[in-house]
């Protein structure tokens, strides 16, 4: 993995970004930190200024200026505190006690507080910045009791060294973590588009692997192998869909042409011709059939219809089927009945639904034995609505029932009927655009196909049953 494509990613990017967001912020916080530090250690100061003031002030009530003037000198020549600044100056401004040189030239401000630099007498080489405050005592006397600062500004440096080293380390930090953060994702980003090249390349067994942590990658994969697992899906039922039509079709294609040839190479009369031609547009009717039953799987699979999906009684519409195939039943001496539940209502596509439930009932009629029965009944279930269609027909094995949904397969059994082999797959294909449960079981004797449509409406009126002695 390159450095300049870790520093192209999105990862990194987002790991400066939110860095130096938070440099920021850590600055901001350490100015703040840095000033309240300031404004702490100064009112420190000037609590221990006013506590000595407070303590000068008793000994110059208890013993006069001259016991003040002394304990002055004792306080400004401790060993044990060289932080304290003290002045008490005579009325005359020269200094009677202390360890300054002299008053200092600042003004102090209303309150009394005054800062200044000061070189300590005794010892030449120190200066540094005080606080003091000011007092005026009777007779003329003046005293400025003060604390250096050097000590807090000691500690302020500190703290603002222990914050830029914490800072530092922080942007350090954020900087290797975003990295290698970017790295790992960099890694199972480039897995993934490995797979993706192979896939494109051909092989459509490839799967994007799983981490097993679950996080957003994991989702993306399993949603990726998903898709590519119906993808695979689809492109086999095309492949399988495509050699079937090359199979169906090469036989009633190549009959039309050896009916044409030999009519062509013969000669015939006016009614051969005539027969002829009735058979061959037959034959591409039939044709023409199968292409169209294609194209409603396709449109059915692909969803394109969904908008056009409009609220339809499933009820009415199977007494429609049943009013179409009633001639049909009665040429066959097939009973057929429809008994439907009233008053329920779903979104669906009417011209498809149809279709399906025509397909089931012509099924049903063509293979029923004369004197059989056929039943279609819409009812209202627990999770939807129920539409069913019976008969008393050979039926089809509880093995064989998964394959006849697919596109152009016929059982041995039904090869000399009429048909493409393609009614139950758009069935199928109508029953997943309506999120519909497509069953088959038995109806001892016959076959019995359920479809259970969800989001059924109550119930209003109660069942009618619609007998036809067809």
């Amino acid at each position: 993995m390159r450095a300049a494509d870790l520093f192209r990613a999105t990862t990194f990017r987002l790991a400066l970004s939110y860095l130096g967001i938070f440099t920021v912020s850590a600055i901001a916080l350490m100015g703040l930190v840095s000033w309240s530090t300031t404004v702490f250690i100064q009112w420190q100061v000037q609590e221990t200024v006013e506590t000595e003031a407070a303590g000068l002030s008793e000994k110059y009530f208890e013993r006069g200026i001259v016991g003040l003037a002394a304990w002055v000198e004792e306080r400004a020549h401790q060993e044990n505190d060289r932080r304290g600044v003290y002045l008490l100056l005579a009325p005359d401004g020269s200094r009677v006690a202390g360890n300054l040189y002299g008053w200092p030239a600042r003004e102090p401000d209303p309150a009394g507080w005054v800062r200044f630099n000061i070189e300590r007498v005794g010892d030449s080489d120190f200066s540094t910045e005080v606080i003091a405050r000011a007092y005026n005592l009777p007779e003329g006397y003046r005293l400025l009791v003060g604390r250096s600062l050097q000590e807090a500004k000691r500690v302020k440096s500190a703290i603002n060294r222990s914050l830029a080293w914490g800072l530092a380390l922080t942007i350090l930090l954020g900087v290797v973590g975003g990295y290698f953060t970017s790295r790992h994702m960099l890694q199972r980003v480039e897995s993934m588009n490995r797979t993706a090249r192979r896939i494109v390349g051909g092989d459509m067994g490839q799967r994007m692997r799983l981490s097993g942590t679950g996080d957003e990658f994991d989702l993306l994969a399993n949603s990726f192998n998903e898709m590519m697992d119906e993808i695979e899906g689809l492109v086999a039922n095309i492949r399988t869909v495509t050699d079937s039509i090359a199979h169906d079709l090469r036989t009633p294609l190549n009959r039309l042409r050896s009916r044409i040839d030999l009519v062509l190479l013969r000669g015939a009369d006016a009614d051969t011709y005539r027969r002829t031609l009735e058979e061959t547009l037959s034959e591409a009717d039939n044709l023409l059939a199968t292409f169209n039953a294609l194209l409603t799987i396709s449109h059915a699979e692909s969803g394109s219809r969904l908008h056009e999906f409009q609220p339809v009684d499933p009820g009415r519409l199977a007494e429609d089927v049943a009013e179409l195939y009633e001639p049909l039943a009665e040429e066959k001496g097939v009973r057929l009945e429809a008994s439907v539940d009233s008053g329920l209502s779903m979104p669906g596509d009417r011209h498809l639904l149809f279709q399906a439930l025509a397909n089931l009932v012509d099924n049903a009629v063509k293979y029923a034995p004369a004197g059989g029965l056929v039943r279609v009944t819409v009812t209202r279930v627990l999770d939807g609505i129920e539409v069913a269609v019976a008969d008393t027909g050979p039926g089809i094995p509880a093995e064989e029932r998964a394959r006849v949904l697919e596109r152009f397969v016929r059982l041995d059994a039904t090869r000399t009927t009429p048909g493409n082999g393609l009614g139950l797959s758009l069935v199928q294909a109508v029953a997943r655009l309506h999120q519909a449960r497509l069953l088959l079981g038995d109806n001892n004797p016959g076959l019995e196909v359920r479809m259970i449509f969800p989001d059924a409406t109550p119930n209003s009126d109660g069942p009618s049953t619609r007998p036809g002695a067809y």
